[in-house]
């Protein structure tokens, strides 16, 4: 495993890191919490060090899960969650207001059984709370102890630097894959600018870049796939499938997985200091803990660049 530097902290973190939505269970189908707490320690194991989680996901179910896996071990994690997101009967409501984020680290810091959140991040733009009460409260956070570092998620271009106005953000959590390129134009030359690394969530575009889909899967109404990505729907599934076919070109002539293929070129992207990875069990972390010893050469980068802009343009 390769680690990178997270921001301007003295963090070194997995390029690979857990992801662990799929262990609340709430949108991704029943899930047992022994086999996620064994996927925990595969991933330790493994030599990942960096676990991302949040409240929301299994309304604190996940952080739990957590909590229980890492007795023990938490000398050897760096744990990160995030703040401001709550249910609201069938949806969820975005609160960065200092109440909240107090109740919010409270909770968090009970559920995983740790004094110190290192990285500490605002789940989702808040439109109505301003930015001087959400980003004063985190730094009352770091004065606390309760926190080491502040992150954000989700934020634009425009939204960081709002936010390194007021506060030493130190990452922004975005999603990134060869499927979804957006934030290459504005975000990541600012944060390569401003020393803020980019943790990439969905660098598998939804398990489509792991090569495991022939064909486009039914999906229930209820699962997450169905409306956070939109890569299983036409026409992107068949110009997706014909990019897939070159990484699977590149990883049977390298006797690598598809996954790590993707993951790889996501990392030869310096402003990422992670990727985010969701694994539901210890095998599907074998597979997408990449091995150290190789990155995708300038060769099957131009030949990925090459396929993507015939297909989706430059």
């Amino acid at each position: 495993m390769k680690y990178r530097r997270l921001g301007h902290t003295d963090l070194e973190i997995s390029v690979v890191a857990l992801g662990t939505w799929v262990f609340g269970g709430d949108c991704w189908g029943e899930v047992d919490d022994e086999i996620s707490v064994s996927v925990v320690h595969k991933a330790i194991d493994s030599g990942i060090n960096m676990i991302d989680t949040a409240p929301i996901y299994g309304s604190g179910r996940s952080e739990s899960v957590i909590g229980r896996a890492i007795k023990g071990k938490r000398q050897n994690v760096v744990i990160a969650t995030k703040c401001g997101l709550k249910g609201a009967g069938a949806s969820i409501k975005v609160d960065l207001s200092a109440g909240f984020i107090r109740k919010d680290i409270e909770a968090s810091l009970k559920r995983l059984d740790v004094e110190t959140i290192d990285l500490y991040q605002c789940h989702w733009p808040d439109e109505k709370t301003p930015f001087e009460e959400t980003f004063g409260e985190l730094q009352k956070l770091i004065k606390e102890g309760k926190i080491r570092y502040i992150g954000v998620s989700n934020f634009d271009k425009d939204l960081l630097t709002k936010a390194l106005g007021i506060a030493p953000v130190v990452s922004d959590q975005m999603q990134y894959s060869l499927f979804d390129r957006s934030i290459e134009k504005d975000l990541m030359p600012a944060c390569s600018e401003k020393n803020v690394s980019v943790l990439a969530y969905g660098p598998l575009g939804g398990g489509i870049l792991s090569g495991k889909y022939k064909k486009p899967p039914q999906i229930p109404k209820t699962s997450v796939k169905s409306f956070f990505y939109k890569f299983y729907r036409e026409p992107f599934w068949s110009k997706g499938k014909e990019l897939v076919a070159v990484l699977e070109e590149i990883a049977a002539a390298r006797g690598k997985a598809v996954s790590e293929c993707a993951i790889n070129w996501v990392l030869s992207h310096s402003e990422v200091a992670s990727c985010i990875v969701g694994c539901r069990t210890p095998e599907q972390v074998r597979m997408n803990a990449p091995d150290a010893d190789w990155e995708l050469s300038p060769e099957e980068l131009g030949r990925i660049q090459e396929k993507y802009e015939n297909i989706f343009g430059s």
